[in-house]
């Protein structure tokens, strides 16, 4: 999307993918503006992975910061310090803070708005009120799901506010301030859908990302998340023990509590978003934001510099070698993912750009993941190898398509290989690595 920015003209209002095919791409979408402030910046720099990384880097050291400052305001110093630490060592959280998605911004606004929320809970000051509003609605802008946010902010409303609080002109008009842009945002976006038919399936309820209660009361949806996702992959199960002894200690001020209605509301928000959670690692990062805070009040309370002096320090630095240890191995094997050497896709990619003509349109079997279409640089459609027919490549190739590209490892399965049997005989072969391969849509 940012490169279809830089590309095409800069047409905020509508986003373009690759995966369009003859169409001009537009796209039904959450709100584009990470993506939007990055071609921004490719018109200085020209386009480059590296400067949507950077800002993520940027917006995840902002958050760690604004993290501290709330803590600190709720808590104390101590417990601030140790938050801010375990946010910064936990394997996903480094990972997804360095890759191009607008994770890090999101977390950047969730943080910083319920903090600024409740600076003017405590002050009544108006420009407190009305940044706090536009962070929170960026949070939703980004994704739509963090009106679960809403849950802590009410809580912080009704410690100031009490009994009175649903009778407050001040919260109504706050929440017109999130929700109002919120709604025309995506009903512009949901427009964009009628006309193209393109979407990241933002409203796929009971089928995609929303609501699939069926799987929210089975046994593998709780254990992927919860063991496979949080205490493994997140917390490296030393992390996971170490939490839920956090959960258990005594609260001692009140405003303390607003982290267990910030738990409570991500558990609720897992349950509403069970597709999406389910299938995608990076949709539990919010989670580490209160989870951090209850590892760090065990550390600030029980551990000591004199390490020998109690049983306590012992077993916590302990533990704390041991979780370090392990987010070093876990984020090791992130990294390995981005191995260039070894990945079919880019190698694929090279081949397209040096066979296909920049203007050619493209089918690409990649079961709806647009990264080879956006490391080749060519526009097309999508593809899965149950759909490879001959009415669906001829309906393609009357809509222009000139090529359809894959890598065998899609194609295991019975309907894969028959898929590939079927190319094989219909279509001249341009490319084929053993990994991959070019077919010309032409010359039956």
């Amino acid at each position: 999307m940012s490169r279809n920015y830089y590309e095409n003209g800069y047409h905020f209002l509508y986003p373009q993918i690759d995966w369009g095919g003859d169409s001009p791409g537009y796209v039904e979408s959450e709100f584009p503006g990470y993506s939007f402030l990055v071609a921004l910046f490719y018109k200085i720099f020209g386009v480059s992975e590296f400067i949507g990384r950077f800002l993520s880097i940027i917006f995840s050291l902002l958050t760690i910061y604004t993290l501290y400052l709330v803590v600190l305001k709720w808590i104390d110093q101590k417990t601030a310090v140790w938050t801010v630490f375990f946010f910064s060592v936990l394997p996903p959280n480094i990972f997804y803070s360095r890759t191009f998605q607008p994770e890090s911004a999101l977390l950047l606004s969730l943080v910083l708005g319920v903090y600024l929320f409740s600076q003017w809970t405590d002050s009544g000051k108006w420009n407190y009120f009305f940044l706090s509003a536009i962070f929170i609605a960026l949070a939703c802008l980004l994704k739509i799901p963090s009106f679960y946010i809403g849950l802590p902010l009410l809580y912080l409303a009704w410690q100031k506010f009490g009994g009175k609080t649903l009778t407050r002109w001040h919260l109504w008009l706050y929440g017109l301030c999130v929700t109002a842009p919120v709604a025309l945002w995506y009903v512009h976006a949901h427009r964009l859908y009628l006309k193209s038919g393109l979407t990241f399936g933002i409203w796929g309820y009971g089928s995609d990302k929303w609501g699939n209660w069926s799987l929210v009361l089975t046994w593998k949806f709780w254990d992927k998340i919860l063991f496979r996702n949080i205490a493994e992959d997140y917390l490296t199960w030393i992390g996971f023990i170490l939490l839920g002894i956090g959960l258990c200690l005594k609260r001692t001020t009140r405003k303390e509590k607003v982290f267990d209605f910030w738990m409570v509301s991500l558990v609720i928000y897992f349950m509403i978003v069970a597709q999406g959670n389910f299938v995608h690692l990076y949709y539990q990062l919010p989670f580490t934001i209160p989870a951090c805070v209850f590892l760090a009040k065990i550390y600030s309370r029980y551990w000591t510099r004199n390490i020998f002096g109690n049983k306590k320090s012992i077993w916590l630095t302990a533990g704390l070698i041991g979780m370090l240890a392990l987010s070093a191995g876990r984020y090791h094997l992130y990294i390995q993912k981005e191995n260039i050497q070894s990945s079919d896709v880019l190698k694929l990619a090279e081949a397209v750009q040096h066979h296909v003509k920049t203007s050619d349109l493209v089918i690409a079997v990649d079961n709806n993941d647009p990264t080879l279409l956006y490391v080749s640089h060519r526009k097309g459609w999508h593809a899965t190898p149950e759909q490879i027919d001959d009415s669906f490549l001829a309906e393609k190739r009357r809509r222009g398509a000139k090529y359809i590209i894959g890598i065998h490892a899609i194609f295991k399965n019975a309907a894969g290989q028959n898929a590939l049997r079927f190319l094989s005989i219909q279509y001249p072969c341009i490319f084929s690595d053993k990994k991959s391969f070019i077919f010309k849509l032409a010359g039956r």
